[in-house]
This record gives structure tokens, sequence and C-alpha cells, in this order.
């Protein structure tokens, strides 16, 4: 009956239409203005135009619903809508009086009754077409496997998955779930034994990544792997992965350790620091050195995108060739150290994830931009090695100060020497550095990446190096610089560079901040010592301003220069106590004495401060010395006597 009446009403109103458009004819576009105020009512169903076409095809449309499937049977008719006329006609005077809400919710369909009569959801899903081609879970991670050409073996992550895939596991028996969505969700390009890479986020599209590339095929970067050892120290030979013709040839020993070093960006692995770190290295320690060079097929060069985006798949050809070294020579992953420098240090992180066990990661100034601020999973992390130490010399930050490395904590020990962000001896000029090193490439180079650069040289000369490099933790630089942290007693101190390795924190200990202070040129490694004086106290003692300055006496009898505590004069009170902060290239070791010298700071044009008929003096306690190196504490007494300005006077050890 209901479909009756629809059609009786279309057919109402298509005639009506035409009748309606033959009266209008005159309007251009076939409209007219009498259609939307004055067509005639159609049996309560329309009042437009519009309306008959809308309401016509609705009703029809419900009435089949009605007759397949039964959900809208007591389903309320739509109600007479009166014309906009009509209800201007019946408005009061006032506001028109609104219908109760209850009597409105009383006629409207219960919801309740309307869920009833929906389907089961599994009613639905059983009627759903299964997926084609879709293992059942049981061989679901070989058809991953076999799929995707990815590894188990050489890999133990997967790059370039979203971390919300593993959200998908809630008990060991979902683990299908992570295949699954790795399959189905970004993957973007895979190479044979390599694994599958992507540009989803978080590898793209965020803050710190607003665009990125897809690494470049394995084939056009060809990475090179040159074997050194101390038979080749300087001539090396090529290894590659697979080759075991060329590696049976070579120098490689399976039982000594094996270090990996690789560059970073616009370089390639026949540097000259390259070259010169290995030998140093070598004459250290009898071990197998392997440069790692993807910059001469250009996997460096620019745009940075493009280079950043090639680090992972260098990454996974390093594991792969450190997977092939541990099964051809029996090896373990604990034997492997891997250094990289900027770019090149989170490239070694995509290596150490894929390696279970490695031994150790040397991040050389991580690069900052596209890394600084991303999950752990994109940059060098912690968990990429079973040790990640960390040297930061340029962690200014990019866009203000075009610092290029990190200078968040990255890993198990973090290295800040001079705080991290500028370096002594980054402030010459172009024509200097030019000088200093012999050409234009070169000094062009530490020119514009000195800070960066840096890192390179600490590592370099921490190798045999016999200063210990010592660095201390502390809460900050400023109060490193206070002199307040060389007490090694409390967190414990490192060394920063190649013997990082015997300072390996306990497990689950990450992010240890340490400080110290380095020299200008090679060699950088200083000697840092705490200075404490105290004054003594006597009736005739007052205030007065000077300046102090220290010189000691070593156990062979060596006299050292006078050095100058402070710069600027500062306010000598009797009995108080003045903490100082020394660092010096030499190793002073057991101290006979000290000798002290202060500076009375008077000014001409200030009266007060002129001494007309004696001398200035100050009275002296003692002096503490504290060496942070050997943390040998060496006490020199003074037993209260004053002490005259501008004349030296020397100190025992009490």
């Amino acid at each position: 009956m209901m479909i009756r009446e629809a059609q009786i009403g279309l057919w109402v109103c298509l005639v009506l239409s035409v009748q309606v458009y033959s009266d209008g004819q005159t309007q251009e576009h076939g409209y007219s203005p009498s259609k939307q105020t004055t067509m005639k009512e159609n049996d309560g169903f329309c009042s437009t135009e519009e309306d008959c076409e809308v309401g016509g095809e609705g009703q029809k449309g419900e009435s089949e619903t009605q007759e397949q499937s039964g959900f809208f049977e007591n389903f309320p008719k739509p109600p007479k809508l009166p014309t906009a006329a009509e209800i201007l006609q019946k408005l009061p005077d006032g506001p028109p009086k609104l219908p109760d809400l209850s009597e409105v919710m009383d006629k409207l369909p219960r919801a309740a009754d309307m869920l009833k009569k929906l389907p089961k959801a599994r009613e639905v899903i059983k009627k759903l077409p299964k997926l084609p081609d879709f293992p059942d879970p049981p061989d679901l991670k070989k058809f991953i496997t076999n799929k995707l050409k990815y590894n188990p073996d050489v890999s133990a992550i997967q790059p370039g998955i979203p971390p919300f895939c593993d959200g998908l596991i809630l008990s060991p028996e979902d683990s299908f779930l992570r295949e699954v969505c790795r399959k189905l969700v970004g993957v973007d390009v895979c190479y044979d034994g390599l694994g599958c890479f992507t540009t989803d986020p978080p590898w793209s599209l965020t803050l710190e990544r607003p665009i990125a590339s897809l690494p470049r095929p394995p084939d056009e970067i060809q990475v090179q792997f040159l074997l050194r050892t101390r038979n080749t120290p300087s001539t090396g030979v090529f290894l590659r992965a697979g080759d075991r013709a060329a590696l049976a040839a070579s120098d490689f020993i399976g039982s000594r350790p094996t270090k990996f070093i690789t560059h970073g960006f616009i370089e390639n692995g026949f540097v000259d620091w390259i070259t010169d770190m290995s030998q140093e290295i070598l004459r250290a320690d009898d071990c197998n050195v392997i440069a790692v060079d993807w910059g001469s097929n250009g996997g460096s060069m620019f745009p940075y995108t493009q280079a950043t985006a090639n680090t992972q798949i260098v990454g996974a050809i390093v594991a792969q060739m450190i997977a092939f070294l541990m099964q051809e020579t029996g090896n373990s992953a604990s034997s492997y150290h891997l250094i990289g420098h900027s770019l090149g240090s989170h490239t070694m992180g995509y290596a150490g994830m894929r390696i279970p066990g490695l031994g150790r990661i040397t991040g050389l100034d991580p690069a900052e931009p596209y890394f600084q601020g991303t999950a752990p999973m994109i940059r060098l992390d912690p968990t990429d090695a079973e040790l990640v130490d960390i040297i930061h010399s340029d962690g200014g930050f990019f866009f203000t100060s075009l610092g290029y490395g990190m200078y968040d904590p990255t890993g198990h020990l973090d290295f800040y020497p001079n705080g991290g962000i500028e370096m002594p001896g980054c402030d010459e000029g172009l024509t200097t550095y030019i000088d200093m090193n012999g050409g234009v490439y070169e000094g062009g180079r530490e020119y514009v990446a000195c800070n960066h650069l840096k890192a390179i040289s600490y590592f370099h000369d921490s190798i045999n190096s016999i200063c210990p490099m010592m660095a201390y933790p502390c809460r900050d630089y400023d109060r490193f610089e206070d002199g307040h942290c060389l007490d090694c007693s409390q967190g414990g101190c490192a060394q920063m560079g190649y013997h990082a390795d015997k300072y390996k924190p306990a497990p689950g200990v990450t992010n240890l901040k340490y400080y110290l202070d380095t020299a200008a040129r090679s060699p950088t490694c200083l000697y840092h010592y705490q200075i404490m004086i105290t004054l003594g106290t006597d009736r005739d003692a007052e205030e007065v301003d000077g300046f102090l300055h220290l010189s000691f006496v070593t156990q062979t009898g060596t006299v050292t220069e006078y050095y100058k505590l402070t710069e600027d004069p500062i306010k000598l009170q009797p009995g108080n106590s003045y903490l100082y902060f020394l660092k010096l290239p030499t190793n002073l070791g057991n101290l006979q004495r000290v000798r002290f010298l202060w500076d009375y700071d008077w000014s001409i044009v200030n009266p007060g401060t002129w001494f007309i008929f004696s001398r200035p003096k100050i009275w002296m306690d003692q002096i503490q010395v504290m060496a942070g190196e050997s943390q040998n504490r060496m006490t020199f007494c003074a037993f209260n006597n004053y002490f005259v300005e501008d004349v030296s006077s020397d100190l025992r050890v009490c």
C-alpha cells in the first residue's frame, strides 16, 4: 500500500513540476520563484518540487527495505508538513508554544526495538568475503619471510616498521598479528637479504622529519669494506659479504676483536682521518679494523635527506657483513666495536639493532638534523649494543647556531667535552685553518665544521695517550666549571674515547652525562685540579681586594709557572674559603709544596684603597689540592701566617 501511495505522490509531483516549468519558461535556468513558494500540496507528501523528488524516492526506498528485512515495520509515517505561509498565519503574537519534550520522545521509535531487529555482528562477519591469498596463522611467518625477502638470521628487528605494530601483541598466541601489521603497513621497498624500508611515520611527516626518501638500492650505493691489520696497516684488502675466497685470502682472524669505522655526510671511507684512526688503533691493539665506505658512489652526498635515508640500508649491509664474519669464523657479536661519525653514528646504530649482543658502538657527535628528538628506532640509542658511548662536540641547535651534532644524551655514557657545544680552537679564520691543515679542502672543511670534527680528534687522541681523558659526572657544565664535580667516589667517573669500555654501567643504566675540558690543539687531553684556599683570621686582618696566583713544585723538583686563579679581583675576607678549577696539559703527580702569591688591587682615584705606611697583607690557613685523574688529595698548611702582597711564599705538605 505504501509503495502505491509513494508512486502516486511521485507522479503527481512530476505532473505539477511540468506544469510549473511550462508556466515559468522565462526563467533562464528553468527555475521560477513561484516553484519554491506557491506549489500546491500533494496529498500530504510534499509542498515543493524538491520535496517531492526527495520524499518520493525516500518513501520508495523505505518500502523496499521493509519488504526485504522487516527492520522498520512499526516506523510511523512522516507527519504532514505545513507550508511556510500556513505557519506564519497560525503564529500568535508571542513566541510559539513548544511541545512538551516527553510528548515528543514518546512518539519517537524506541532505540532498543530498532537494535533488536539488527543482524548480529557475527552473522555479518560470516557473510564477508575471505581475504584472498591470506595464509593461516601457523604459516604466516614463513609467508612474510618469503614475500618480503626478509632474512631473520641477519636482522633481529626489521627496519622501517611503525611502532604501533608491536602494540598489537596481547599474548604470545597473538604474535602473528604483528606480522600481519608488518605485511600490510609501512612497507615501501624491500631488498633481498636486507629487509624492507618505508617513508611512513615516524620516518617522515613529523616535526623532526617533515619529508624523507627511501634508501637507494644497494647496487647503486656499492658499500665497500677495507680490512686493515698489523700486516697491512696502510694498504688493506677489500672484503665482501658472502665472498669466502676473499675472506680466506685476507689477514682477518676471528679470535681478534674487530673494529668497524665509517664516515658521515659528504665523505667516503678513504678520508685521512679513517686511515689515521685505523693505524692508531692497530698500534694499540692487535685487531681487525674495517673501514666502511658508502660515499664513493654518492651514497653520502647531497641531498641530505637522501643521505639520511641511505644510512638505513648501509647499516643493514654492515650487519650483513658482521653476520657473514660470525658465521665463517665463529666469533661472537660481543667482539665487535662499531665507530661512526655524524651520520655514520646512526648508520652503526641501524647495524647494531640487527645484531643481538653486539659489543659496542661509539658515536662521534651523532648527526642532529632528522635525528634529535626522534623515536629510538630512528636514531642511535642504548639498545643498539651492550655499550653505547657518545662524544658530543657540536650540540648547538642547528637552526640557531648551526650545530651539526646531537646534544640530547643517546647512549649509556654521554661525554660533553667543554660543555658539548663550542670547542676550544674553533674560533680561527679560514686562512689559519688552511695553513694548519695544509690545503684548501681540509682547511675549509675544518672551518665549516670544526666543532663537529673535534669528536674525531678527541677519540683519536684517546687511543694511545698516557693522559686518560677522565670525565666527571655532574649536574651541568656550569657546576663542573666551578670545580664542584671532581670527586669520583659518588657517581663514578669514566674515560672519554677509546677506553670507555672499562666503565660500562650496570644493566639498565643509560644516559650518564660526563664533563671534561680539552686543549685547543692535539694532544687535547688535560689534567683537572681542584684548588681550595682557606684564609686565616687575625685581629689585624681585614677585607681587601686582590688576585690569587699559585705555582707547584713536583717531587722531581720541577717548578711550574704561576697560574692566575682569578681573572678579576675578588674580595678576600678573613676565614673564608675559595674554590678554583685548574686545567693543565701535564700531570703534576705528587707535590713537594705549593708557592702562593697574591696581588693587591688598588685604585689611584680611590684613596680608601691606598696603603701609605704599610703593605697590605692577608692571613693564610691552608691550601688543598685535589687531582681529578688520580683522586689524590694534598693539603699544604700556612698555620695562619700572614702573606704580604706581591711576595711569593711556600707552603709544605702537612
